[in-house]
């Protein structure tokens, strides 16, 4: 027989489910009446065995577990739901929502409202727009369990989660005729202060006569002027004046014999990336290329698609790495829950979802960036 649910996708358990030490009346009742969401805002509800809930502890049960960090449990005297993690014979845990009731509200107010939305904050996309959407979420969860923020409080979970969906709304897909992706001026402007640490960046803007003849594409002729590129930026660095040259105006020693990227000589050397590589610029459209400097003939050559999702790449990069060293100078609140470790888990999807091109091998520069064992990958060890 097919397993009942709600229109929601929730199934409520059978009695059989509850196990005795759920004694928790309310939540009893919510299970067997409502049950739980399959999945949803970074939680994974899908029953392990069949049977009884599993104990965790004593009085202890499993409902689920984050999608990258720890389990979901109820306290089967209270209905206190908590993130949990099993720590030798122990259970070390942190609030995760008051009751059930809550649970499946703070679920629900997370995944209806950080869905991107092309109509929402008017078409715009940046980080002001990213901002306000993780300020409007928060203030709904706050609404839903006052308790669980009492006092200022920061329960596991659920700001990391805001952090990761508000990414998406950074940019928006561009149309057929313009670039990768579209966006305010003020994402450069963010890349370049997540650069300086929060200490003031600054972004060359290119005039329009500045801008070389040989660049015909217009999406990357519009974002040279109205957006510009970061200054003082260790992972794409461009100069702070002086003309756009060709790559083999620039590199004369690496297209003085002819090679298999001899056509990159035209192209324009926009700017550096790491490992000392400069970025070559095809003007007619706008991709973005790296050289074959190596005697290996790495790295791949194919970067980014357009200077726009190179610069929408950098900025979720950055803002990952900066919630990263926030978690770790915060204090860390937490028991159980360990931001770094779920951005860790995350941080090569995400960036990857912006161009997956551009991890496409192992010889694809970002893949290798990401699979240093010398610097422990995007985010470090």
């Amino acid at each position: 027989m097919a397993v009942q649910t709600e229109p929601t996708g929730r199934r409520p358990l059978t009695e059989a489910e509850l196990p005795a030490g759920l004694t928790h009346g309310p939540s009893r009742r919510h299970l067997l009446r409502h049950g739980l969401p399959a999945s949803g805002a970074g939680l994974d509800f899908t029953p392990t065995a069949d049977g009884p809930l599993p104990a965790v502890a004593e009085g202890v049960h499993r409902l689920g577990s984050g999608s990258t960090c720890g389990e979901v449990v109820i306290v089967g005297a209270t209905g206190e739901i908590r993130l949990a993690d099993r720590l030798g014979q122990g259970l070390s845990s942190d609030p995760l929502a008051s009751d059930l009731a809550a649970l499946t509200a703070l679920v629900d107010a997370v995944e209806s409202g950080t869905r991107p939305d092309p109509a929402a904050y008017g078409g715009r996309r940046g980080p002001s727009v990213a901002d306000a959407v993780v300020t409007a979420a928060t203030a709904r969860l706050r609404a839903i369990d006052p308790r669980l923020f009492a006092d200022g409080g920061r329960p596991a979970h659920w700001e990391t989660e805001l952090l990761l969906r508000s990414l998406a709304w950074g940019a928006r897909p561009g149309g057929p005729d313009g670039p990768a992706y579209e966006f305010e001026p003020g994402l450069v402007d963010d890349l370049a202060d997540l650069a300086a640490y929060g200490e003031g960046g600054s972004v060359r803007r290119l005039r329009p006569e500045e801008v070389p003849a040989a660049i015909t594409h217009a999406p990357t002729r519009r974002l040279l002027t109205e957006h510009g590129l970061p200054l003082q930026y260790e992972m794409f660095g461009v100069a702070g004046d002086g003309p756009l040259r060709t790559m083999a105006e620039s590199h004369p020693e690496g297209f003085a014999v002819p090679h298999d990227r001899s056509d990159q000589a035209g192209f324009l050397a926009i700017g550096w990336w790491p490992h000392d590589l400069p970025v070559a610029l095809d003007g007619a459209t706008g991709r973005l290329e790296l050289p074959a400097w190596y005697e290996e003939g790495g790295p791949a050559r194919y970067l980014h698609r357009d200077l726009s999702a190179l610069l929408y790449a950098c900025w979720t990069y950055e803002r990952l790495r900066a919630a990263w060293y926030r978690a770790e100078e915060d204090g860390h609140p937490w028991q159980a829950f360990d931001p770094r470790a779920v951005l860790h888990a995350v941080v090569d999807a995400v960036v990857e979802a912006v161009d997956p091109e551009s991890f496409a091998t192992a010889d694809h520069s970002w893949r290798q960036l990401a699979e240093d064992p010398y610097t422990g990958g995007l985010l470090g060890g």
